[in-house]
């Protein structure tokens, strides 16, 4: 097949992408993992930021200084600016897509805070903004004639003479390798805080398969270091309780229902305030029971639901166990302001994408504006590239070898157990690449991911058949996995010093001269 611009990512970031490729006149593919609803910004829960003409004490200036200081000094000025000032016509934009935010009594778009500024800048739809705003996107990438490919699954980037000429993909109902000519592409395929298996917010499909994809074709991943951990998550399965909970008012308390730490700064803080807590032996909960069953009806229902269904807890009466866990990615592949990579006509957006914006910690609310709006970025530019571009023949060696990459997985005799395998990485990962990192903790980590490299070569299917094979794409993810821990390991042990949300035990301190940003 051949297209125009093709976008690999579902997400708020690649549906954007994608409406603005397509409103350009364009041929365009949009290639999901699976369904085109199993993506972290569909789980997205508490809120997009912006500074609205509406909006009450505060302004783009502060949005801006509370980007910055959350980064703690890696942000990117012009791309956070840029992000800022554009928030107030993203928000009206969805609106006139469709999308409902809750409302004040005036009929103003209502907005709660977020953790890291005390200013209400965070407009929500109760406690699923994340998955109203995906769903209105999806209906609008439908309306307008984008052909929606579902349980495809990239397997690398295709070049003839080092210029882009398509993708390479795994078609899960039959387990074959196809591959589709471009003249732009858009890399929108999410992060990888799914690594951290039973320790994440993040379904397993977030196993950083872009990331890995992108290193193999020698791009650049920069600040991979930087893994935020949710402060508030299911002590008992690591389910998000969004941010929107603090927002509304909720406590952290401990067994006794003291509280212990301010619950609106920034998450880094918030989640090494809880565990250590928790290292000193205490239990740690959130305390919903003030806030009043209206309240939480209204604006938290979801996060009722959760808690009851995954802990069977009724958070109006009783506390809710809670621990920290990962939750988001801010390093990835590097690109410049207008979303362009090392590879001409190679486009990236959203969390895959190191876009400058979060530096070394994200403030709540700013993933689904930093999406929406680098998305729309990605997709006029790549619209712009594919014009004046040209279709380069694709090298059909390079299908023949994923093809023989797939065979001998779905024939290969299994050795290991894959649930087995992803489970340890996820704990290892936890535990020595955690909140809390020393040297000999995270080389422990990197010696157990180099030891999982070389058993991950006896994962085969144990079920041959090649019709929508699970076993088949969880191996893919699982390598890909590795490949993404290496780097991220790799970089933390690089990084000799604390900052946002890589706090090394060993290196307590920030460097005074940041040897280490990225321009």
């Amino acid at each position: 097949m051949l297209y125009d611009v093709i976008v690999v990512g579902s997400g708020i970031s690649g549906l954007y992408a994608a409406l603005y490729a397509r409103r350009a006149g364009l041929h365009v593919a949009l290639i999901c993992k699976s369904s085109s609803l199993r993506c972290n910004s569909a789980v997205a829960s508490g809120g997009i930021n912006a500074v609205l003409q509406t909006t009450q004490h505060d302004s783009i200036r502060d949005h801006i200084a509370d980007t910055l200081k959350g980064a703690d000094k890696l942000g990117r000025l012009s791309s956070v600016s840029a992000m800022a000032t554009g928030g107030e016509e993203i928000i009206k934009e969805l609106i006139d897509m469709g999308v409902v935010f809750d409302t004040q009594e005036n009929g103003t778009v209502a907005q709660r805070p977020f953790g890291g500024t005390k200013a209400k800048r965070t407009c929500y739809i109760a406690d699923k903004t994340g998955s109203s705003i995906t769903q209105t996107l999806l209906v609008q990438c439908r309306k307008e004639g984008i052909e929606i490919l579902q349980n495809h699954v990239m397997l690398s980037i295709a070049t003839f003479n080092d210029k882009l000429s398509g993708i390479t993909l795994l078609r899960r109902r039959d387990s074959n390798v196809i591959a589709f000519a471009c003249k732009s592409l858009i890399l929108a395929g999410g992060g990888f805080a799914g690594i951290y298996r039973g320790h994440s917010t993040n379904s397993q499909e977030a196993s950083g398969d872009i990331l890995a994809i992108a290193l193999r074709s020698k791009m650049r991943l920069v600040n991979m270091e930087f893994v935020q951990f949710h402060p508030t998550t299911l002590a008992n399965s690591g389910a998000l309780i969004s941010e929107a909970a603090r927002g509304e008012g909720a406590y952290i308390v401990d067994e006794s229902g003291a509280r212990f730490t301010d619950e609106l700064q920034t998450r880094d803080k918030l989640s090494r305030d809880i565990v250590k807590h928790q290292l000193s032996g205490h239990s740690v909960y959130l305390d919903f029971r003030h806030l009043g069953e209206e309240l939480i009806d209204k604006k938290l229902p979801s996060a009722r639901k959760h808690a009851l269904n995954g802990a069977g807890i009724d958070i109006l009466t009783e506390l809710l166990p809670i621990t920290p866990s990962a939750h988001y990615t801010m390093g990835g592949i590097w690109s410049r302001n207008d979303t362009s990579t090392d590879i001409d006509n190679v486009f990236v957006c959203g969390e895959c994408a190191y876009s400058g914006v979060h530096g070394a910690n994200r403030l709540g609310g700013n993933s689904l504006l930093e999406a929406a709006y680098f998305g729309r970025v990605a997709g006029l530019e790549a619209a712009r590239a594919a014009k004046r571009g040209e279709f380069h023949p694709i090298d059909y060696a390079l299908v023949n070898k994923e093809s023989r990459y797939i065979e001998t997985i779905l024939e290969g005799e299994n050795r290991f157990n894959i649930n087995t395998m992803r489970r340890n990485l996820g704990n290892n990962l936890y535990n020595n690449a955690g909140v809390f990192r020393t040297h000999d903790s995270l080389a422990s980590s990197l010696e157990y991911i180099h030891y999982l490299m070389k058993m991950s070569s006896g994962l085969c299917c144990i079920n041959k058949e090649r019709s929508d094979n699970v076993e088949l794409l969880s191996i893919i993810e699982f390598r890909n996995s590795l490949t993404v821990a290496e780097a991220m390991v790799m970089s933390a042990l690089g990084r000799e010093e604390s900052r946002g949300s890589h706090y090394r035990n060993d290196f307590p301190d920030k460097m005074i001269n940041i040897m280490k940003s990225i321009p």
